[in-house]
């Protein structure tokens, strides 16, 4: 299985409150293929990470009771798994978007902020790798 696509989640105290973090990520959009079992990892060294996607529309689980929570401890990461295949379209060449949540809590829990990215994913190939082509 090929490694994660790493997202890194950066968050930085914001200087007109005393309770908010400014969170940012370096990958604000992120394509996914279930040919190519890309999974995502986040990482935040900035405390403690909670993605959040809604039970219904979350690529990666298309069991709506089972929730779309993933949460880490402070300086931790936490990995997607796979596309389901049971939210993809149907046609292999289309990307659906998936929008999604990240909060990030400070490590003393004194401050938090959030931001709001998106994942597309599909069937079919997006990244051609050398390790996989024949």
């Amino acid at each position: 299985m090929p490694d994660p696509i790493v997202i890194t989640v950066t968050a930085i105290p914001d200087p007109n409150t005393q309770d908010t973090l400014i969170v940012s990520v370096d990958l604000p959009t992120v394509f996914l293929s279930l040919d190519d079992l890309d999974q995502v990892r986040w990482v935040c060294q900035d405390g403690s990470v909670e993605v959040i996607f809604a039970p219904t529309t979350n690529p990666f689980d298309p069991n709506a009771s089972s929730g779309g929570q993933y949460q880490t401890q402070a300086n931790g990461s936490i990995i997607s798994g796979t596309l389901a295949p049971g939210q993809l379209n149907a046609d292999e060449e289309l990307f659906n978007s998936y929008k999604y949540s990240i909060v990030v809590r400070s490590p003393d829990g004194k401050r938090a902020g959030s931001l709001d990215p998106r994942i597309k994913g599909r069937r079919r190939r997006v990244y051609h790798r050398s390790d996989i082509d024949d």
